[in-house]
Order: C-alpha cells, then sequence, then structure tokens
C-alpha cells in the first residue's frame, strides 16, 4: 500500500510505500482481528494522513495498474474516523481477495434517519476510532437549564474548564490603577499548577494530560503520553489530552499560534462572534 496524494489516480513516482508492519497493522484492525496496538496504529495512519492531505492506494492489484483509493475520513457528528473507498466509472475496485474488498450496498430510498437516530459510518466503510464511551467536551444527557444561557445544557468541559480558571485566579483582573505586573506566561503557570486538582476522569487528573503549548502536540507527546496513560485509564472514560493555546487568529481549521507552526484541528474553528452572537454572559 501507498500513501498518494490526493485528488490524483495514486499513480507515479511520488507515492510513499507504507512500511509492511503498519500494513498489516491497518489489515488486521479492518477485518477486526486488531488488538489495542493494531488500533493505535490505524488512527496514527489516517489521522496523518488526512492532516497532510495525502489518501491511501491499495497494492491488490499490483504495481502497474492504477490503484484503487482508499480516503480518511472524518464523521463529525460521531466524531469517528474511518476510511472511505473510491468508487466510479474511472476509479479502480478492489480485488475480491482483497482484505478492503467490499460489496457494494444498495441504496435504500424508503430509508430516513432521523434526526435523534445516533450517526454512523454507512456499512462498508472502515471505523478505525469508535465514539469514546464519555467525552468531557460531550452534551449532558439532562437537559438542565444554565443561569448563563436560555435552553442550553453545559458540556461538562465548559464546567471544568471554568473552574480551572477559578482555582487559577485568572478570572479576577486588578483595575488599571493598582498597576499590578501582569504576562501571559505567568498566568499560564497559574493555570498548569491549578490543573493538579481538577479531575478529568476518576483518579486521573488534568495535569497529567495538559499542555499550554502546541510544540509538544507537533513533536508528537501528546500522543506519546496519552498511549502510556491509556492502560491507567478507568473503564467508561474516554484517554483524553488538553492543550490549552493562546491563539492570535483562526481560520478554517488552523489556529495561528504565537510561538510555533499552526495547529491544524479535525473540524473547523467555531466562535461566537462567527454567528451573529454576542460575547459574554446572558442575563
Amino acid at each position: 500500500m501507498w500513501l498518494v496524494d490526493r485528488d490524483t489516480s495514486g499513480e507515479g513516482p511520488n507515492r510513499i510505500p507504507l512500511p509492511g508492519p503498519l500494513r498489516a497493522a491497518l489489515v488486521r484492525w479492518y477485518v477486526g482481528e486488531g488488538d489495542h496496538g493494531d488500533e493505535q496504529a490505524g488512527i496514527r495512519l489516517v489521522q496523518n494522513a488526512r492532516i497532510g492531505h495525502k489518501w491511501l492506494a491499495c497494492d491488490c492489484l499490483g504495481r502497474q495498474l492504477a490503484p484503487p483509493i482508499l480516503t480518511p475520513a472524518y464523521l463529525s457528528e460521531a466524531e469517528t474516523y474511518y476510511l472511505r473507498r473510491l468508487t466510479g466509472t474511472k476509479r479502480a475496485e478492489h480485488r475480491g481477495d482483497s482484505p478492503f474488498f467490499r460489496d457494494q450496498a444498495t441504496a435504500r430510498i424508503s430509508e430516513v434517519r432521523s434526526r435523534h437516530a445516533p450517526a454512523k459510518p454507512p456499512e462498508g466503510f472502515f471505523e478505525v476510532l469508535k465514539p469514546a464511551p464519555e467525552k468531557l467536551a460531550q452534551r449532558p444527557e439532562d437537559d438542565s437549564t444554565d443561569d448563563r444561557t436560555r435552553n442550553a445544557a453545559t458540556p461538562k468541559l465548559a464546567r471544568q474548564l471554568w473552574r480551572l480558571l477559578d482555582v487559577a485566579g485568572v478570572n479576577r483582573v486588578a483595575p488599571l490603577s493598582a498597576r499590578v505586573d501582569w504576562s501571559l506566561g505567568t498566568s499560564l503557570a497559574s493555570v498548569t499548577r491549578a490543573s493538579t486538582g481538577i479531575p478529568v476522569a476518576p483518579g486521573i487528573e488534568l495535569s497529567r494530560a495538559f499542555w499550554t503549548h502546541a510544540a509538544p502536540l507537533h513533536a508528537g507527546h501528546v500522543h506519546a503520553r496519552l498511549d502510556m496513560l491509556t492502560p491507567h485509564w478507568p473503564k467508561g472514560h474516554a484517554p483524553q489530552g488538553f492543550v490549552l493555546l493562546y491563539a492570535r487568529a483562526f481560520k478554517g481549521t488552523a489556529i495561528e499560534v504565537a510561538d510555533g507552526e499552526p495547529v491544524t484541528l479535525v473540524n473547523r474553528v467555531q466562535s461566537p462572534s462567527t454567528l451573529g452572537q454576542r460575547l459574554g454572559w446572558q442575563s
């Protein structure tokens, strides 16, 4: 298999061969026989291919013919990564004995999914990263009304963020007449110290998976730490890391930081100001 440039036929000298062990891990996970290591390898491969604007080309037809293409995709409603087969009159099909071969599903026009039905990848798609059992950013099951907004439930992540800022004391600003020295570094240091007392899962403190710069994310340290913590994470809770960044600007899926390369996200960045809403608390 190869990594190939997106929007191409998958042919040519620029395609990058996948190492044999990585290809084997991907196949095992695809057919449902993989272990945790295979899962992690599949997640990394699909995420990196998507961020790097690459597609995956299957080698089941050999090196001379145009290869069947698998595209890394992200289903935001289900928070799920999967591989999507490109089909069409100009696209090659997988061989019948290929682990990536799937019969074409017949479209069922009469089946309509309501907004209450859970979103999931279509049949025949490869689900690499299953939805986490519980995430701090997910909407609470009970739609309790919050004092700050009308008829809107507050995610756990927002409540924990408010608590973190309060414990760190960075939500209190002295008047200009007090002539108090302030710096971004001092505020981030206060938040980092406060993270030792904020739980993100039973027995797991935020400080064990918390960063305030983009460099650890780019260098792979964030993923390495999560790999190390995963065996110790309590069941029913998703291993998660958190990066608090000072953003100079954002555009689409990219966040421009002050001290390094931009951070690329899976989904577009949303701000209340882009939705025509006022910033601040509502009374």
